[in-house]
């Protein structure tokens, strides 16, 4: 036939021919070409053949006898048709290359996916096909999701719009921005779900990405890495710039993480840090991992990594968790290593000991509070006693917290957490009001603990002040010890307020002399009437001759100065007699007594 080998564009046939019958004649060619448009001549419209005819698919009809002005009309009609056919199949074309297409059937069972889903997913068509939605959709934290997404459009019957998450055949994750239509029966029931989707997983933020692997695959080995220098990084380039340098430096590094190591992607998250990451299992070798990582941290740090034109070596720090909680656990190890200047730490079960030290915390709050309510934070007394005489001459004013079991508690079990929270300051009141009431219970000196954290506060500063009016004819009994601290803000502050107090006639002491931060700058600054020689130094005086020297160097010096020495930590008379013999002042241990309500002391005189 000369329509097989030809181009034809149009056919215009009579239904009336010699040698066949019209009906026939188009049947034939809607055998050979199902897309050619067919136009029909015929005397009666009513005509049996025109109306089998028409089951076979014509364009068009033109009633005899031809009217050369009907003939143009149906022939620019037929164009017109065409064009809009060839439009809605370029459509078709576009949207198959570019989306993905599948339908559901109301079982939620794949009925049909285009060629595009597949080379996204990595399944096979026949591998989809009659399988259900399930097995391809991302584990939600609901697990009724899909159920309740076909039910609510079931119900409905209205287009739904939305972001879904699949997973490819190796389990990797992906992002659609996708619509789903259902199609409605003649009768108005929904008989199936077309879905049309377009990947958008490039836009989606790489810590959003990484969360959703991770409640895919609740154990994990996740690498968390940190650019040492990234605040550098931020304060001489633009924002742009830094993302850009963050982007080049993220394929620097996935190029040269070794192959043994199995991790196949890299997430850029925020402030310089990337994460690899990778399903765990407890057959993997972790140490033999461990090892590999550290090689591969020391080979990123040491060589010049080659970012746009320019050469850099950029310093990372990195922490590695397997298991559950991997990224919490990796965040927290970070957090621990860029505060301990270390390059590598193992994470595992951070976070179950953070989770544990902040459940004790949280009890120790509650048992402050409720200490604090109850009026149950007190104050205990330990004499210091002078080496010559053996009698008391002052006590020092020690702060003790009864728990909900009467258990008195020293202040290592309370007072820096009571620091992290607003109680701090108000056992510092009460401190001073239990210690300023010590003095109409006694006719000798009361010494109170201060801090740079209390002196720091105004309103300690007050309460002070406050009590001093109170109790003027006794201030001159009243000594404030200045412990040893290296968080000192304000040093003006604190030196006004030893100016002032000294003008009230309260006696300054300095504690915890010879150790940590303490040094003889400190006596130059604040001038006081005591030094107490720190207890680390006394406890090994017997056996220790670096002890002894400078311990007897202490108190040449404060001899000197015409200031007083105060032994801590005198646990027995061995050490008191070598104090005694270097020449110390007073002494304060066990081996005289330990901190006791100041009643016992009162009684027993």
């Amino acid at each position: 036939m000369k329509f097989k080998s030809s181009s034809i564009d149009l056919i215009i046939t009579d239904l009336s021919m010699p040698n066949i019958d019209g009906s026939d004649f188009i049947k034939m060619i809607r055998n050979v070409n199902n897309e050619v448009p067919i136009l029909i001549l015929s005397m009666y419209i009513e005509d049996v053949t025109l109306h089998q005819s028409i089951n076979y698919g014509i364009q068009g009809y033109i009633q005899k006898p031809i009217n050369q002005e009907n003939l143009k009309t149906q022939i620019e009609l037929i164009k017109k048709q065409l064009l809009e056919k060839n439009l809605i199949k370029e459509y078709q074309n576009i949207t198959n290359a570019s989306a993905i297409i599948s339908k559901i059937n109301t079982n939620q069972i794949i009925t049909y996916v285009n060629e595009r889903f597949c080379t996204i997913s990595g399944f096979e068509k026949d591998e989809l096909i009659g399988q259900y939605y399930e097995m391809i959709k991302f584990e939600e934290e609901s697990a009724q999701f899909p159920t309740t997404l076909w039910n609510e459009i079931l119900a409905k019957k209205e287009v739904w719009r939305g972001i879904l998450k699949h997973r490819t055949k190796t389990g990797l994750l992906y992002y659609l921005q996708t619509t789903i239509q259902p199609i409605l029966s003649t009768h108005g029931e929904v008989e199936q779900f077309i879905s049309l989707s377009i990947p958008i997983t490039n836009i989606i933020h790489p810590e959003e990405q990484l969360s959703d692997y991770l409640k895919q695959h609740k154990e994990s080995i996740l690498l968390l890495i940190k650019i040492e220098e990234f605040k550098y990084l931020e304060n001489t380039f633009t924002k742009k710039i830094t993302k850009k340098l963050q982007n080049l430096f993220a394929k620097e590094l996935l190029k040269h993480m070794p192959e043994t190591c199995s991790f196949s992607q890299i997430y850029l998250l925020n402030n310089g840090e990337f994460a690899f990451v990778k399903q765990y299992n407890k057959s993997i070798d972790t140490s033999h991992l461990i090892d590999n990582l550290k090689k591969f941290q020391k080979e990123v740090n040491q060589k010049k990594i080659k970012i746009g034109i320019v050469n850099y070596t950029l310093s990372i720090v990195s922490s590695l968790a397997y298991g559950r909680n991997s990224l919490e656990n990796a965040k927290i190890g970070l957090k621990k290593i860029l505060k301990s200047k270390e390059e590598f730490i193992v994470a595992t079960n951070f976070m179950e000991k953070v989770t544990k030290e902040s459940n004790e915390k949280l009890n120790k709050f509650i048992m402050l509070k409720e200490a604090i309510d109850n009026y149950n934070i007190i104050s205990y007394f330990q004499p210091i006693v002078n080496n010559q005489t053996l009698k008391i001459t002052k006590y020092e004013s020690l702060v003790r917290l009864i728990d909900a079991n009467n258990n008195i508690l020293s202040p290592y079990h309370f007072l820096e957490i009571a620091k992290e929270g607003k109680y701090y300051h108000t056992i510092t009141t009460m401190v001073l009001q239990n210690s300023f009431r010590a003095l109409d219970n006694t006719d000798i000196e009361i010494s109170i603990n201060l801090s740079a954290l209390d002196i720091e506060d105004e309103r300690i500063q007050s309460e002070f002040c406050i009590l001093l009016e109170k109790y003027k004819n006794e201030t001159q009994r009243i000594t404030v010890e200045l412990l040893e601290d290296e968080k000192i803000n304000n040093k003006e502050m604190i030196q006004a307020f030893i100016n002032k107090i000294r003008q009230c006639g309260v006696k300054i002491a300095l504690d915890d002399f010879g150790k940590g931060f303490s040094n003889f700058s400190r006596i130059q600054e604040y001038q006081p009437n005591y030094i107490k020689i720190d207890g680390s130094l006394i406890r090994n005086i017997e056996h220790d001759q670096f002890s002894q020297d400078l311990v007897q160097t202490i108190v040449f010096f404060a001899k000197k100065q015409n200031i007083k020495t105060i032994a801590e930590f005198v646990e027995n008379e061995n050490i008191f007699n070598i104090l005694k013999k270097l020449g110390v002042d007073y002494s304060q241990g066990h081996y005289f007594s330990k901190a006791e309500q100041l009643e016992e002391f009162i009684s027993s005189n």
